[in-house]
């Protein structure tokens, strides 16, 4: 696609989405009256969307990294990295905590949305008065009740035009209505779509395909390695009712990917070299992640020098 400027693009990232396109999170809840407080987000489906629109989707890219925090949950930082022509491709960060269920997803997909307010994208929603609606509650959780949604889709209408802004038109089917602040449980009779192996980009963010005019890099040979990934960093993350470490993976190319391995693994060190790995991908809105399910430890000796 032909090449924009920064202000063009930086316009086109921030136009207003859809309602259809908005999540709404309880972000208080008054129990005894059954009242709390709705907040706006932006779905990671109409932001893929949006970048791949606005800039093409061979010209953008996201990376996730664990993120410390002086809190006692750990985090994710997601990075939204943008092609632009004469300087190459430029990454803005943000993070979030983990949920407290399904914690290590919850907090890909938060850090995700939240990197792309520093794009622009879905910035006009800190514009938003709040929104008192009427809950319920499911289990121990309380949500906003379904027939909320037509008064929480006028009021962000309300917004816009007060604004003298118009929505872009929707990019799919109606997003949901979600709890306090956390992710939905899988259920064994209904698991997650599962998506296929996700590209991995290259250094260069995949600059060198047709589109964002970057030279190849030209790579040395390297002799047949004798392992496939080498741990590059691991850490324990503890949610409410399980324990995953996540690990970044450094392949024989020299290629980089995050995954994460159910439950505590203490073989999963810095430095150490996996054979006869299996990775698997799964699905957490239009996030997809791997799966370390199995591997091999390189012994110590058979480790080349």
């Amino acid at each position: 696609m032909a090449q924009k400027d920064a202000r063009a693009i930086q316009a086109e990232l921030a136009r207003p989405f859809a309602p259809e396109d908005l999540e709404w999170r309880l972000q208080k809840a008054i129990e005894a009256q059954k009242r709390g407080i709705a907040v706006p987000f932006v779905t990671n489906r109409a932001i893929q969307n949006r970048l791949d629109d606005v800039v093409g989707p061979d010209c953008w890219y996201n990376d996730f990294k664990p993120w410390h925090t002086a809190g006692k949950k750990e985090a994710q930082i997601c990075g939204i990295s943008i092609y632009f022509e004469g300087k190459g491709f430029i990454t803005k960060w943000d993070g979030a905590e983990d949920s407290d269920i399904e914690p290590i997803k919850g907090g890909l997909s938060d850090s995700m949305k939240r990197a792309a307010v520093q794009w622009g994208i879905g910035r006009i929603l800190y514009n938003m008065e709040p929104v008192w609606v009427n809950i319920e509650q499911k289990g121990k959780s309380w949500y906003i009740q379904k027939s909320e949604r037509v008064t929480l889709d006028k009021a962000y209408l309300s917004m816009l035009n007060a604004l003298n802004l118009k929505p872009a038109p929707a990019g799919g089917i109606q997003s949901t209505l979600e709890g306090s602040g956390t992710e939905p449980v899988e259920s064994p009779e209904n698991p997650p779509q599962k998506a296929g192996t996700p590209a991995i980009p290259p250094k260069d963010g995949g600059a060198a395909q047709k589109g964002c005019q970057v030279p190849e890099k030209q790579e040395e040979q390297a002799p047949e390695p004798e392992y496939e990934f080498i741990v590059s960093t691991a850490q324990v993350q503890k949610g409410m009712k399980s324990k995953n470490t996540f690990v970044r993976l450094k392949s024989a190319d020299g290629k980089e990917i995050n995954a994460f391995a159910q439950g505590e693994h203490l073989t999963l060190v810095p430095g150490a070299m996996l054979t006869n790995t299996k990775l698997s991908t799964k699905q957490q809105d239009t996030v997809v992640y791997f799966i370390l399910e199995s591997y091999q430890i390189v012994p110590q000796d058979q480790q080349a020098a």
